[in-house]
């Protein structure tokens, strides 16, 4: 069975577009070079090249335009047994260009395949960093006056294992794309495409002239450079391989798995400042180290420390597939902004948790409400760790985890500058829940 799910015909690309063909010949590659599709990624970038990821049986990541090529190498570090295939365009190679240096220069072992059409395609046909000299694109009208990049030799210099260019329709491509992706150490292979909405019909450019244009920009097809392979990271005293981490012990023998009751959905609603997304992450990372299965969406405004901050959390003891809230289980309010923009509380579920203010008691809530003195909390646990210790006393309230299984999980976290703060605040929280010593379940009269 092949890694690639769908046929040039069936894929989403404009007639005559070079992408089905490269990405058909992608697919073969992979299948001959042996790698099971369990070990596979593939990061697509935005545009079009970037909807590649949906026609792949494998591990596939989507991420931000001019991003993909460190969404790979973050991949790649964590999980090195990981075949890394970066599928990007010349738009993206522009607005990644310092993360395409980089990761060459610190010799990332990903693959990066340039689905090079000299334009932005997918939002107009605008030039791009790759248009060559001259070329007429919605942008330049009259002709781009600058020189093009030289993808290949960009990374070559850099500490690139190997970079190629080639055109789509080279007859050995395959051949060529299995060689590369079985090369190690950071890779290229810039491919000339034609995209037949916006540059082949400004340009007159076709399969055949292809090659005169790689003579004209004195960018021949072929090998660029292929030199002897270093993984990892450079010193003053040269080479030196990457240095991996001990593998890390399963989950289960980590900490003890934390009991959850399906899929809840858990949201906070607060103030810029008042660490509300940090909150919900440290749950988060919590969950996972618990065995479970955590997914965060956050919404707060671009001002700093002013406005609202809403994160949102599902923990589920099964795979997430769909990642909407539809109706919180647990709502922690800790401000008029997080409360106006929640919403009416009046929409949740009878069976739902709402932890609020004493300031502030909602009264379109038909759901549990308990009322939290968040001035005496911010007194006892810091005015930085009131959300996540108001966060844990709900979930505890609320009968989601036990005070016991949170606690040996949160003790599991990693050290880092904040870690002693975050214990602190959900021993707090457990504290709260247990004998209410700084809380109280009904509004103060």
């Amino acid at each position: 069975m092949s890694i690639l799910t769908a046929k040039r015909a069936d894929m989403c690309y404009c007639p005559g577009c070079s992408h089905g063909m490269v990405l058909e010949q992608l697919g073969k590659a992979l299948d001959g070079i042996g790698v099971p599709p369990s070990r596979v990624c593939i990061v697509s970038d935005i545009g079009c090249i970037g909807t590649a990821d949906r026609y792949f049986s494998c591990h596939t990541f989507h991420g931000l335009h001019g991003r993909s090529i460190t969404y790979a190498e973050g991949i790649k570090r964590r999980n090195p047994e990981l075949l890394v295939v970066v599928l990007i365009g010349d738009g993206g190679c522009g607005i990644g260009t310092a993360h395409l240096v980089h990761a060459a220069r610190r010799r990332a072992d990903i693959k990066v395949i340039v689905c090079n059409n000299f334009n932005f395609g997918m939002t107009g046909g605008q030039h791009s960093p790759t248009t060559p000299m001259d070329a007429h694109t919605t942008t330049t009208p009259d002709g781009a006056a600058d020189q093009p990049l030289d993808v290949c030799r960009t990374v070559a210099v850099n500490g690139a294992a190997y970079s190629a260019r080639h055109d789509a329709f080279d007859p050995q491509m395959v051949t060529k794309l299995r060689d590369a992706l079985s090369t190690p150490g950071f890779v290229l292979l810039d491919i000339w495409e034609l995209c037949t909405a916006y540059f082949v019909p400004a340009n007159r450019l076709n399969r055949s002239s292809l090659d005169a244009l790689s003579i004209q920009l004195a960018m021949p097809f072929g090998v660029v450079h292929e030199g002897p392979v270093q993984l990892g990271a450079t010193s003053h005293n040269g080479a030196r391989p990457l240095r991996r981490r001990a593998p890390e012990a399963p989950v289960e023998e980590m900490v003890a798995r934390i009991p959850w009751p399906g899929r809840r959905e858990i949201c906070v609603a607060g103030s810029a400042g008042q660490r509300v997304r940090s909150a919900v992450g440290i749950i988060g990372e919590i969950a996972v180290a618990g065995g479970l299965y955590a997914a965060q969406q956050d919404d707060f405004p671009i001002t700093v420390r002013r406005g609202f901050s809403i994160s949102n959390l599902i923990v589920s003891n099964e795979p997430i597939r769909y990642t909407g809230l539809d109706s919180p289980d647990t709502v922690v309010i800790l401000s008029s902004d997080g409360l106006a923009r929640f919403g009416p509380l009046s929409r949740l579920k009878p069976s739902s948790l709402v932890v609020a203010p004493a300031d502030m008691p909602p009264a379109d809530a038909a759901s549990t409400v308990h009322i939290l003195d968040l001035k005496m909390l911010e007194r006892r646990a810091g005015k930085e760790s009131v959300a996540l210790a108001a966060l844990t006393y709900a979930l505890i309230k609320a009968g989601l985890v036990s005070a016991a299984s949170l606690n040996t999980s949160a003790n599991a976290l990693p050290a880092g500058p904040y870690r002693q703060s975050n214990l602190d605040a959900i021993i707090e929280g457990i504290t709260l829940a247990e004998n209410g010593r700084s809380a109280v379940d009904q509004a103060p009269p």
